[in-house]
């Protein structure tokens, strides 16, 4: 089958810290070189080359840790949907973690333009012992008419198979046309943030400290949260600007990071 952009990538560990062991990518997507943020965890940024995804465009991730690796993944920009005419941009991402081993991927924004059509389908296999933390965030792009929701549809899946079992299955599907800013659905909010947290260190005290901290989230924000079927959580945001899911995004993820793994905050900087 042909990619708009493919990528494939392993990491290992080696003597107490993660290394990317092997890598391979082709049209659109690259992978620019690991940055260690971190003394013994990899931080790597996946970039698009081509400036925005079009028109029957079709991506593909594929991103493996095994035992015992760290790694932490971002992309370079944000994901921009521009008008798709006859087929939807599609995009699939699998990771693949294997015992012990600890996943963080925040990726940029998805924005969505006039007459966009995106399917994003992101699959993870994990195991008993994995940890897993994924942040998205979707928005309104600019159409020439300056009205918001312009695009046609976004239909975003997440299915997590835990030890082989699907545990976690989010379908989130926005379409403006069908009243996307009514009661129920957006209710007058423009951005959407969903946060992911699977991993067996997410313990009734992580939970009581992560509910002190979202009694100070900031108020022009209206979340959800709740715990999936194994150790985790699930959290909803909506809000005006990007910017205040991203502090919330930082929050929570502070708090994972000092509390499971008594590691400081990473900032992800791309300046």
């Amino acid at each position: 089958m042909n990619w708009s952009g493919l990528l494939q990538c392993t990491a290992v560990e080696r003597n107490g810290r993660t290394i990317v062991s092997d890598c391979y990518y082709e049209g659109a997507f690259k992978l620019a070189r690991p940055i260690y943020l971190h003394p013994s965890q990899p931080t790597i940024y996946l970039m698009h080359v081509g400036g925005g995804y079009v028109d029957g465009d079709r991506y593909k991730t594929e991103i493996s840790l095994q035992k015992q690796a760290r790694m932490i993944v971002t992309t370079q920009s944000a994901t921009k949907i521009y008008k798709t005419v006859k087929m939807p941009v599609q995009q699939y991402t699998s990771f693949f973690l294997d015992d012990q081993s600890v996943l963080e991927f925040f990726p940029d924004p998805v924005i969505a333009y006039e007459k966009a059509k995106f399917y994003q389908e992101t699959t993870v296999y994990m195991k008993e012992s994995t940890t897993f933390i994924y942040g998205d965030i979707i928005t309104p792009g600019w159409s020439e008419s300056g009205d918001l929701f312009r695009y046609d549809w976004i239909r975003s899946k997440l299915k997590i198979y835990h030890e082989g079992h699907l545990k976690l299955f989010d379908h989130l599907y926005l379409e403006p046309s069908k009243g996307i800013t009514g009661i129920f659905q957006m209710e007058g909010y423009t951005y959407i943030g969903s946060l992911f947290v699977v991993s067996p260190l997410i313990t009734k005290d992580v939970l009581k400290k992560f509910e002190k901290i979202a009694a100070h989230f900031p108020n022009e924000a209206h979340f959800g949260w709740s715990t999936p079927t194994v150790p985790g959580l699930v959290v909803r945001i909506l809000a005006r600007e990007t910017y205040i899911i991203e502090v919330i995004f930082q929050l929570i993820h502070q708090l994972i990071r000092e509390e499971c793994f008594q590691e400081e905050p990473i900032f992800l900087r791309k300046y």
